[in-house]
């Protein structure tokens, strides 16, 4: 195929099983600890060489852009620093959280001038993402392993957690307790109305709905002639499925961060709430699989055409303004 129909045959070719959902263990739901994880704290006090470690870490990757220590406040943030850290989850989570003063970052950083805050953290988290998560995804702490994850604060560009309304964060560049970890009930469950629940649920359906539909159509494109209108028609429906899906997925992923954005109410709000049960029943795998088809696809399609994958609008103005600044 070629032209518009080409994204169909690479839709095809992106098209893969996806299992039932597995329901799993949840921290967000789990009983809590009587103490905090002893591989990165002595009692309430986070050790030493993990506070070492992972400044230092910061400050390598950061290099090419001077004035670290004057611009930036790095906190430890998520339920891997709460009460709630020992849930069967596999690896331990880290979340490292890098606050900014934007107006220090563009004196010693005058490229960026011309970006919004926000503009900076998008182009600096896609760095983190690519150039460093890759390196901390299986860090050997004390007798576990962890992910570790750095994520550049977007909010209005200061150095102030407090506004996203984390559950815990621990401050490295202060070495002390900004926001303590919070001493919940042995069920937790309690702590939330019965209408959350109800809404997970529906979303759960949502997703085994959009499975159904995605195998039905799936199996079909198997065992017709590849371009025949019959075949046409699956594959739109296919494509209709997935974009569904990504609605979905964008819709729990995205509440999520508005939970922790200085209008959400953060550990107990219910964007955090629905992400977490969406996790815990196997809704966001299921969702996210579907997402990744159509991402594939699109991708593949792109190279097809133009040779490589297109960035989008955003993305591209703000490379172009980077570039400028050369």
């Amino acid at each position: 195929m070629s032209g518009p129909n080409v994204f169909y045959d690479r839709l095809a070719e992106s098209l893969t099983d996806i299992p039932d959902p597995v329901h799993g263990g949840s921290g967000y739901f789990s009983e809590p600890s009587a103490e905090l994880d002893p591989n990165l704290f002595d009692g309430t006090h986070l050790k030493p060489s993990i506070r070492d470690w992972i400044l230092g870490t910061l400050r390598e990757f950061f290099l090419a852009t001077p004035g670290f220590d004057q611009w930036a406040e790095v906190w430890l943030a998520g339920s891997g620093i709460t009460y709630q850290w020992a849930a069967d989850r596999g690896n331990g989570d880290l979340d490292v959280l890098i606050g900014v003063n934007y107006a220090q970052f563009t004196y010693h950083n005058d490229g960026y001038a011309g970006l919004t805050a926000e503009e900076t953290a998008r182009y600096v988290n896609e760095s983190l993402r690519n150039g460093l998560w890759p390196k901390t995804a299986h860090s050997q702490i004390g007798s576990r392993t962890y992910e570790v994850t750095f994520y550049w604060n977007p909010a209005r560009g200061v150095k102030d957690i407090t506004s996203i309304h984390p559950y815990a964060a621990y401050s490295l560049t202060h070495d002390e307790w900004t926001v303590t970890p919070p001493h919940l009930p042995s069920d937790v469950r309690s702590l939330y109305p019965t209408s959350y629940y109800e809404a997970a649920t529906e979303d759960e359906h949502q997703a085994k709905q959009l499975l159904d539909s995605y195998r039905f159509h799936a199996t079909s494109l198997s065992t017709l002639a590849k371009g025949s209108p019959a075949w046409m028609n699956h594959a739109t429906e296919l494509r209709n499925v997935i974009a569904k899906a990504t609605s979905l997925f964008d819709a729990i992923h995205l509440g999520r961060r508005a939970a922790f954005s200085p209008q959400g109410s953060g550990y107990s709000d219910f964007n955090n709430f629905r992400w977490q049960a969406a996790k815990e029943n196997g809704t966001v795998h299921t969702l996210r699989q579907l997402k990744e088809i159509g991402s594939t696809a699109q991708q593949s399609t792109e190279t097809d055409l133009y040779g490589q994958a297109i960035d989008d609008a955003q993305t591209a103005l703000i490379k172009a303004a980077l570039w400028s600044q050369k």
